[in-house]
């Protein structure tokens, strides 16, 4: 079982289209998928590939912390 959402390495995470990741995204939510979360996404992907642009390494949405119940929006 995936812990997270979406997970690339920073290099192909940095080159995919922003939509398809939103879209990846959605179709692992299973709560109703609101504009504000959308939005959020959307700001955090753009943020992180600004700043991880040239990176190694891999990027984890969503991630599931395991024992607490809780999830990181993102982890690198």
């Amino acid at each position: 079982m995936k812990r997270y959402y979406y997970g690339n390495k920073i290099v192909n995470f940095c080159n995919d289209n922003e939509i398809s990741i939103i879209g990846e995204l959605a179709m692992a939510h299973s709560h109703e998928l609101d504009d504000l979360q959308k939005n959020a996404w959307l700001a955090q992907i753009r943020i992180l590939k600004n700043q991880l642009s040239g990176l190694d390494g891999t990027i984890y949405f969503e991630f599931t912390i395991p024992r607490m119940g809780k999830r990181a929006d993102n982890i690198v």
